[in-house]
């Protein structure tokens, strides 16, 4: 399993981000609300004499989208509260993550305003 397979994994198990959203949780997609969409915003294939070093960088963005905005913020919460400790997942070691405070966000469609929190964080893995 790949690294952003293994994240999705990794958030769609936290009980607090499935008691929100259930499995609503996907690399670039929004499907419902409320709902979690993530992107890699950046990130290097670190290297070195060798070749490619173990402990790998992402920057993924993470928007938490719902119908209020402390559904959002309390899934934002979940989302960051996930991804922070050291944890096994799939055959991928994620070491401790680094999370931007949330920004508040959203749109306005044609009938509702949907709010969303945007929170950058800092994945650091390697293959187990």
């Amino acid at each position: 399993m790949d690294m952003q397979q293994a994240l999705r994994h990794r958030i769609r198990s936290s009980q607090a981000v499935a008691a929100i959203a259930g499995t609503k949780v996907d690399w670039g997609n929004r499907t419902g609300l409320p709902a979690v969409s993530l992107i890699i915003v950046s990130g290097d294939l670190a290297q070195h004499m060798k070749g490619t070093q173990a402990l790998q960088f992402a920057r993924v963005q993470a928007d938490c989208w719902a119908a209020t905005y402390a559904e959002a913020k309390a899934l934002a919460d979940a989302v960051i509260a996930a991804c922070l400790p050291r944890a096994l997942v799939e055959g991928v070691l994620f070491r401790t993550a680094s999370a931007t405070l949330p920004r508040d966000l959203g749109e306005q469609t044609s009938t509702v305003y949907i709010h969303r929190k945007q929170t950058d964080l800092t994945i650091r893995y390697s293959l187990a």
